[in-house]
C-alpha cells in the first residue's frame, strides 16, 4: 500500500474510492494492520493546540511528512508533559554554534587593521591606523595589524630602522616584533633598528619593555640596548651619549664640539657612504656646527674649509685627509 494514501486517509483527506482501498487492504492481512497503526501512532503523538476551532489541513499534513521522513534520524520520547525530543536537535543546536562561530570569525577579520610601509631611497613619515607617528629610514619596512577582538596593537619591524611616537592606549599595548625580540609600550617615543641579525632599542621618552629570551628588561629615557638573536644571557643597558640616532627623523644634524670621527660615524650611516679619516690625530678635532637637509657634499665642504683639510675619492672611498 502506497505511504501517501494512509496517511492521507488518517488525516481525512481521502475519497470515498480511497477510502475502500485503505479498508480492503486492512483486512487482508495483520501485518498491514499492524504498519498502519505504526503511522497513526506517530500522527497521534505529533502536539496538538490547546484550542482548535479550525484544522488547518495542510499545515498538518506537512508536519506530519516531515515527522516520518525524519523518524529514522530521530529517538521519540514521549513524557508526562508530552515532550518530544528528537536527535536531530543537537545537529541544529551544533550547526547555530557554527553559524555563529562562523559569523564572529567574519565579523572580527572585516574589522582588521592593517598597514604595510616600506621606505627605498628616502626617510618615509606616516601614521598608523591607531594615530600613532613612525618615521622610516631608508630601506626600512614595518607592518601594523590590529583586529577587532585583538588586545595588542601589533607591528612587525621586517628590516631597517623606525622611531615610533606611539598614541597612549592602556587597554590596547604596542608591541613590536623585531628579530627574536619584543618591544612594548604603552604611550612613548622611541628608536628601533634591526641590522644584522640584531635589534637595537633606544628610548626617546615614557618607558619601553623589552623582552628576549623569556627574560624582560626596562629601558628609560636616553638608555639604549642591542640585543642580538642568539643572546640568552642579560644584556647590558647603557647610556646614550648624544641624540644623534634622530638624525633621519628631524632631519638636521646639531653638533656641539663633536669629535670628527664620531661626525664622520653619523655621515656614514646617514648617508650610505664609505667614508675614512686618514690621519689618526684628525679623528679627535672638535666640530661645532649645524646641518638642515644638508647634502654630504655641503657638510664634507664645511668640515674642509673649518679644519683646513682635503677631501678626495678614491676607490669609491671618500677620503678626509691632509
Amino acid at each position: 500500500m502506497n505511504k501517501e494514501l494512509l496517511e492521507k486517509y488518517i488525516i481525512g483527506e481521502t475519497n470515498d474510492e480511497e477510502n475502500i482501498r485503505v479498508k480492503n487492504w486492512l483486512e487482508q492481512d495483520i501485518r498491514n494492520k499492524s504498519e498502519y497503526l505504526k503511522i497513526k501512532d506517530m500522527w497521534d503523538r505529533l502536539p496538538k493546540p490547546l484550542e482548535a476551532p479550525e484544522v488547518d489541513v495542510d499545515q498538518a499534513w506537512e508536519n506530519f511528512k516531515f515527522a516520518r521522513e525524519n523518524r529514522d534520524a530521530g529517538v521519540i520520547e514521549v513524557a508526562e508533559n508530552k515532550t518530544v525530543m528528537m536527535k536531530w536537535n543537537w545537529w541544529a543546536a551544533a550547526g547555530v554554534l557554527v553559524i555563529c562561530s562562523l559569523g564572529f570569525y567574519l565579523f572580527n577579520n572585516s574589522y582588521k587593521q592593517e598597514k604595510n610601509l616600506f621606505s627605498a631611497t628616502a626617510v618615509l613619515s606616516d601614521s598608523l591606523p591607531d594615530g600613532s607617528q613612525v618615521t622610516l629610514n631608508k630601506n626600512s619596512e614595518i607592518v601594523y595589524s590590529r583586529t577587532w577582538m585583538s588586545k595588542r596593537r601589533n607591528v612587525k619591524l621586517e628590516k631597517g630602522e623606525v622611531f615610533f611616537d606611539v598614541v597612549k592606549d592602556k587597554e590596547h599595548p604596542f608591541v613590536i616584533k623585531s628579530g627574536k625580540s619584543q618591544i612594548t609600550v604603552v604611550g612613548t617615543s622611541f628608536n628601533v633598528r634591526r641590522h644584522e641579525g640584531a635589534t637595537e632599542v633606544i628610548v626617546a621618552t615614557g618607558l619601553v619593555k623589552v623582552s628576549y629570551s623569556n627574560k624582560e628588561v626596562y629601558l628609560h629615557p636616553k638608555e639604549m640596548m642591542t640585543i642580538q638573536d642568539g643572546d640568552t644571557t642579560k644584556v647590558s643597558v647603557k647610556k646614550m651619549p648624544d641624540l644623534f640616532y634622530k638624525y633621519y627623523v628631524d632631519r638636521e644634524f646639531v653638533f656641539e664640539n663633536t669629535k670628527l670621527e664620531r661626525v664622520v660615524e653619523l655621515l656614514i650611516k646617514a648617508y650610505d657612504q664609505k667614508i675614512v679619516i686618514d690621519r689618526e690625530a684628525d679623528k679627535k678635532l672638535l666640530l661645532t656646527a649645524t646641518f638642515k637637509q644638508n647634502s654630504l657634499n655641503q657638510i664634507l665642504q664645511v668640515i674642509s674649509d673649518t679644519f683646513k683639510c682635503k677631501v678626495i675619492i678614491k676607490d669609491s672611498i671618500i677620503h678626509i685627509t691632509r
